[in-house]
């Protein structure tokens, strides 16, 4: 080996021994540092002629790319389950630990306790007073839930719209430190951009569930859980979310610009074409997927429960059941009924078997007056033994039964006099046996000459306008239980909890209507819509108020429950992948001491075999 070649070895040696040495003092400076990934020198070997040398030196990060993109994966599922369990938890306050002086089936038993007071002694003023009170409070109380899952809902909102502008941020980033990576040499410098770009992945994750690629260059492109290009050098999408501030329970999100009560998320394309990403569902974890689930699902759902038990209530204590008179026609048998009290949202239920052998089936048919009313929501409608059906009564008598007629099928003979309705099986053909035809109209007033025992005590609002489940103009149960009051006029003449016939007057120790009003309360049993979704249950339930009130509340403790067991297995599986990703990522300061020495070593060693070449060349210039 020449002289030269030697000392043009021991160079390159003595290069690469201080670009180690520098690396490694990095990597004990930034030891403690947030994103900071272990770097290493490698270093390729020339060959000229028959001399080997140092060709060049890089700076190398030393990670797992693949515990990488699942520590990502682990990062969205964690921000998934924690921002939902953080929202349940406070909507579980809210609604108080089960039994609870404040919980919501507690107060319930407070009112109907109160019932059966009076009931003992219908003629105290103070338990018709303690009655009114408990039921105030009742009522207040679902106010305060429901104006509570609004509250909640309209924070999933803001946290959506503070989400999508930081996403766009972060894409903006990191199109900038994309850009100075790609074409950069593999030094120090690079290794700092990929550091950055990595925390910008990281974050974004935390948004989004992602999906990474590196290509020759460095540059990296990003696809969502649903295969959605969010990047690709650049930003390939942008994001717009238009945000409602103060949602209520009328606001909810529809396909449907015109319908949409809430804010969606369009993202747009590098040639401007705008897509909704929501009714496309790009997002499947992250917390912006948990924020649109809460605010269009759970809390939806939260909100139908508190309004199902404000419209039970209402209900219980003012519909009349007026059953049908029997009638028959030839070999046919079936009922009359007068539907001459019902008002918009008031139902007629008509139960029969199918026959042989077959069990007991209804249809409910309720009144709207409009037919711009009709399909009702979907909210409304049963399961197939209870099929919810609109009737549109703006037609007159024939109408309605021309309508009922199509909705019943065959098997069924349907037919009006005046306003009296008739329904018979198809007698001698035995398919069908009609067992029960009942309308259910509601009482509006308090007391009257011959008045029903049945009474307006719950009404919407201040106005004292009466429940009756309207579906003209929209849903009267949706926000229900925001408006829900006691009747103004009861609690102005309490002696009306007794008293309900003029002509003659009601006695005031009769206890007939505190008798009806605890028995439709607590023994009754009632169909719940499958709007409420108790249990994961999507059909209609048929169970008392005072029993689904308590499902209510334990349901919803169950769900908290749920949703914590989730989201702690959930940090469990990421700390597991956030320790192993570390394992070859963190500085160990000990390991790097011990590479320092080797360095140090070897610039020694380099340095004295250049130190030799030059007391060689002078002893050769000397000769």
């Amino acid at each position: 080996m020449g002289l030269s070649t030697s000392l043009n070895t021991a160079i390159g040696g003595l290069n690469a021994a201080q670009v180690g040495i520098g690396v490694v003092s990095q990597n004990v400076a930034n030891a403690g540092t947030t994103g900071y990934v272990r770097r290493t020198v490698s270093t390729a070997d020339s060959l000229s002629g028959l001399t080997i040398g140092v060709q060049n030196t890089q700076v190398q990060r030393l990670l797992d790319k693949i515990v990488q993109h699942q520590l990502w994966q682990e990062s969205s599922g964690a921000a998934y389950t924690s921002t939902r369990a953080e929202s349940l938890s406070n909507l579980d306050k809210l609604y108080g630990a089960p039994g609870s002086a404040t919980a919501l089936d507690t107060i319930f038993n407070k009112f109907t306790g109160a019932l059966q007071s009076l009931q003992n002694d219908p003629s105290s003023y103070s338990l018709r007073s303690q009655v009114l009170d408990n039921a105030t409070q009742l009522a207040r109380q679902l106010n305060t839930l429901s104006n509570g899952v609004q509250a909640l809902r309209s924070q999933a909102e803001s946290g959506l719209a503070t989400a999508v502008t930081k996403v766009n941020d972060l894409l903006g980033a990191l199109a900038k430190v994309n850009t100075r990576i790609v074409g950069s040499p593999n030094d120090s410098a690079t290794a700092g951009l990929k550091d950055q770009r990595d925390l910008i992945l990281s974050e974004l994750s935390q948004y989004v569930d992602i999906k990474t690629m590196e290509d020759a260059r460095g540059s990296v492109s990003i696809v969502t859980g649903s295969g959605t290009q969010l990047f690709d050098g650049t930003a390939a999408v942008t994001f717009q979310f238009d945000e409602h501030a103060g949602l209520g329970p009328d606001n909810q999100w529809n396909i449907d610009p015109a319908k949409r009560g809430v804010g969606t998320i369009k993202i747009v394309d590098a040639s401007g074409n705008a897509s909704d990403a929501i009714a496309n569902r790009i997002f499947r974890s992250g917390e912006i997927a948990a924020n649109i689930e809460l605010r269009d699902k759970t809390l939806v759902q939260a909100q139908a429960q508190l309004d199902e038990i404000a419209a039970q209530m209402s209900k219980a204590l003012s519909d009349r059941e007026i059953a049908g008179t029997p009638a028959t026609v030839g070999a046919a048998t079936g009922f009359d009924v007068d539907l001459a009290g019902l008002q918009s949202g008031n139902s007629v239920t008509l139960d029969y078997k199918v026959t042989p052998g077959g069990q007991t089936q209804r249809f409910t048919f309720v009144r709207v007056d409009s037919a711009a009313s009709l399909p009702l929501p979907a909210s409304a409608s049963g399961d197939a033994n209870n099929r919810v059906i609109g009737i549109d009564f703006s037609g007159g008598p024939a109408s309605v039964a021309a309508q009922i007629q199509a909705a019943v099928g065959t098997g069924f003979t349907v037919s009006n006099t005046g306003s009296t309705l008739r329904i018979v099986d198809d007698g001698a053909a035995g398919t069908r046996d009609v067992i029960g035809l009942t309308s259910r109209p509601t009482n509006s007033v308090l007391a009257s000459a011959g008045g029903a025992v049945e009474l307006p005590f719950f009404v919407d609002g201040p106005s004292g306008n009466a429940f009756t489940g309207s579906f003209d103009g929209g849903s009267q149960t949706t926000g229900f239980a925001a408006r829900i009051t006691v009747n103004p006029a009861l609690i102005a003449d309490r002696s009306l909890l007794v008293a309900y016939n003029t002509s003659p007057a009601t006695a005031q120790g009769d206890a007939t209507r505190p008798k009806l009003m605890l028995e439709r309360l607590t023994q009754s049993q009632r169909a719940f819509t499958n709007a409420s979704g108790l249990d994961g249950n999507t059909a209609s339930s048929s169970t008392t108020i005072s029993n689904f009130v308590q499902r209510v509340v334990s349901s919803q403790g169950q769900a908290v429950e749920a949703a914590k067991r989730l989201d702690e297995g959930q940090q469990v599986a990421l700390a597991s992948v956030q320790s192993r990703f570390q394992q070859m990522a963190q500085v160990n300061v000990d390991q790097e001491m011990s590479m320092l020495i080797e360095l140090q070593t070897a610039y020694a060693a380099n340095a004295r075999v250049i130190s030799t070449m030059k007391e060689m060349m002078d002893v050769l210039m000397r000769v």
